[in-house]
């Protein structure tokens, strides 16, 4: 048996090497067959249409634009930011184009009070666009920002920069007249127009010599000097200057959206006037006025025996007070007197008054063509009222404000 075991053994051995040889095909058949499989499962796969991005990415650009539009007005607005931002990702857009749509994501971000979110947008929107048509309101929405992200310092520099009217020699158009130069800094006659055009109507008649205006232009180049000195020493930084800034900026921010969300929901028309003239005539109705003599006396007696008036004649309006007399002075016994009667006598005070009429016109209503201005102004203060106290109720119902007037009451007194 141990001669026969090397040669089985060998025997043994070459058989199964042949095996394995022959059996090694079959193997690399079967991985090659499974790599292929998962080749073209990862093919077909990558080949297979994903569904849309939350934003939604993947549609076509023109559908982004619409689909970020249709978030906005189903009032999405953090979801309409994201679909504008996809759009601006996808589209091929000008500078301008971008910098509206980056507006929109501002103004939406602003809507949902993410001013930190809404800055960067702004400052897309003024860098693509410096001079868009929208560059105000951006300026505008910039400040609003700063000032709700308590960026104090920045807010003064945005402030300074967005509002500042510095111009040089360089900024002097054809036509305009330097009347000042100081500082790097000129003056205008242009500058100087419309610097008095920001004064009250009565007030621009006291610069219209040139005497007024060159005290006017020496005030104006003080007044930026004294300025410039004031920031160099930093006086802005003051927090009592700042306490004042903040409360005057809030203010107006607020006083300007309420005259915009006011005033783009009051529509008058003609009709609309004409009626208002019409269901209103004591607004459109000069009262009746008298000429009158007016004479007092210390007693009722004494004012009865009044005789002569020598006081000048006064034109009184029913209603009204009569001029020279006190402002308490009742005269409607002098409408019902007729024209050289004598009315009276009225007490006021200690001294008794009679009246001596000269000359009465009855009221009149003014024709419409004549007040047509007015009646329009007034029924459009009327309308914005109204708008601004339905504003008022429902900014209050909006954020969930919780009054409780009755606390304002006074506790009644202890018995």
């Amino acid at each position: 048996m141990s001669e026969m075991t090397p040669n089985r053994l060998h025997e043994f051995r070459s058989q199964y090497g042949a095996r394995s040889k022959r059996g090694v095909l079959p193997y690399v058949q079967l991985v090659l067959t499974a790599g292929g499989f998962v080749l073209i499962a990862l093919l077909l796969l990558s080949g297979r249409k994903q569904p849309p991005a939350p934003g939604g990415g993947g549609m076509p650009a023109d559908e982004q634009r619409r689909y970020a539009a249709y978030l906005e007005g189903k009032s999405e607005p953090m979801a309409a930011v994201r679909a504008y931002e996809a759009y601006m990702n996808t589209a091929s857009l000008s500078p301008q184009e971008r910098s509206k749509v980056a507006y929109s994501a501002a103004k939406l971000s602003i809507d949902t009070e993410r001013y930190d979110e809404a800055l960067p947008y702004l400052y897309q929107a003024e860098f693509l666009d410096p001079e868009s048509s929208l560059k105000d309101e951006i300026n505008k929405k910039v400040v609003l920002c700063l000032d709700k992200l308590g960026r104090g310092a920045d807010l003064r520099h945005e402030l300074r920069k967005r509002t500042d009217i510095k111009r040089s020699a360089a900024d002097v158009e054809p036509g305009e007249t330097v009347v000042a130069e100081f500082a790097g800094e000129v003056l205008t006659d242009k500058d100087l127009e419309k610097e008095v055009e920001k004064l009250p109507a009565a007030a621009r008649d006291s610069v219209s010599t040139p005497e007024k205006q060159a005290e006017m232009v020496k005030m104006l180049v003080a007044q930026r000097l004294l300025l410039d000195k004031a920031r160099r020493l930093e006086l802005d930084k003051d927090p009592e200057i700042q306490e004042q800034l903040v409360k005057q900026l809030d203010a107006m921010i607020v006083q300007k959206l309420i005259e915009d969300e006011v005033r783009k929901n009051v529509q008058v028309t003609p009709e609309d006037v004409e009626r208002f003239y019409k269901a209103e005539p004591a607004k459109f109705t000069d009262p009746a006025t008298a000429e009158v003599q007016v004479a007092d006396a210390e007693s009722e007696e004494a004012a009865k025996a009044i005789t002569e008036f020598k006081a000048d004649a006064v034109t009184i309006r029913q209603g009204g007070p009569v001029p020279g007399a006190p402002r308490e002075l009742d005269a409607t016994s002098v409408f019902a007197a007729e024209p050289g009667a004598v009315a009276g006598p009225v007490q006021c005070g200690e001294r008794w008054y009679v009246f001596k009429v000269k000359s009465k016109t009855a009221e009149k209503l003014r024709p419409f063509e004549e007040v047509k201005e007015a009646a329009t102004r007034m029924l459009e203060m009327q309308k914005e009222q109204e708008q601004f106290k339905a504003l008022i109720e429902q900014t209050l119902e909006a954020r969930d404000v919780k009054l409780y007037l009755d606390r304002l009451q006074k506790a009644p007194a202890a018995q």
